[in-house]
């Protein structure tokens, strides 16, 4: 994994809660386990040790394009990434 991966699978999931997000609360989570580094949509009430969690909402914004629609806030979503630091072996 490198911060440009990890931007993509968070921007991924980003948008795949965008195109379901009437089935979600606004509360719900962006669930990183750092084991192996999978994402989820989570329920705020998970809070499993291994992973780290962020508020969904925090990384959408208002589309300047499409008015009324969400898309991904690259701003926010690479400022999560830079929070972890990956090394090569």
């Amino acid at each position: 994994m490198d911060n440009k991966k990890l931007i993509e699978k968070i921007t991924d999931t980003v948008k795949e809660y965008i195109l379901d997000e009437e089935n979600y609360s606004d509360d719900v989570q962006l669930e990183i386990n750092t084991r192996d580094w999978s994402m989820d949509i989570a329920d705020p009430e998970n809070d499993l040790p291994e992973c780290d969690y962020y508020p969904i909402m925090d990384l959408v914004k208002m589309s300047v394009k499409e008015p009324g629609k969400w898309e991904p806030d690259m701003e926010a979503i690479e400022s999560i990434a830079a929070e972890y630091v990956f090394t090569s072996d």
